[in-house]
């Protein structure tokens, strides 16, 4: 009677792939951050700052790293129509934003949150003899234009730049 090496196999198998997938550091625990005007998820361990504007993120108070979203009020309300001046413009603003910071913009894209078109730039800079990289998508919703920030140490954004994605990924302005 032969026996079948499928039950090794298989078990040798699982056992590959389960040390392929998380056999490495485990993901963060995420947290769903709510604000009157908008909500996203975050790392739970981070500190979170509330302002009347928005709310702010750090991993520990000083670090530059740091996620938030901040919400501005439009002095007409935004329509579809619009995007192709309201690129235009917003592409000033990041110049001017870089400018500020005796930065550069380093990536600019058209990309979807929310399940409509946003504006992203990626900016780096220095500050204090640290290298930053920084990333602002501008969401422009009727008479609100909200703008998410994330900030690291360049080049390496590691989990940063995981947080900084699932805040984009999640991000939902209120009804």
């Amino acid at each position: 009677m032969s026996r079948k090496p499928w039950p090794l196999v298989l078990g040798i198998a699982a056992t590959l792939l389960a040390a392929g997938c998380g056999g490495g550091a485990k993901p963060e625990a995420t947290r769903l951050v709510r604000a009157a005007r908008f909500s996203f998820r975050a790392p739970q361990s981070w500190q979170i700052d509330r302002s009347v504007r928005g709310v702010t993120l750090t991993r520990k108070r000083g670090a530059p790293e740091l996620l938030s979203v901040t919400v501005f009020p439009l002095a007409r309300p935004f329509r579809p129509a619009l995007w192709r001046e309201a690129v235009a413009e917003l592409d000033r603003a990041a110049a001017g934003v870089a400018a500020q910071v005796h930065g550069k913009v380093e990536a600019r894209a058209t990309v979807t949150v929310a399940g409509a078109r946003a504006r992203r730039y990626d900016l780096g800079f220095a500050r204090n003899g640290e290298k930053l990289g920084e990333r602002i998508v501008f969401v422009l919703r009727r008479r609100r234009e909200y703008q998410l920030l994330c900030r690291w140490h360049a080049p390496v954004r590691g989990d940063v730049e995981a947080a900084c994605d699932m805040l984009s990924a999640s991000f939902r302005p209120a009804r």
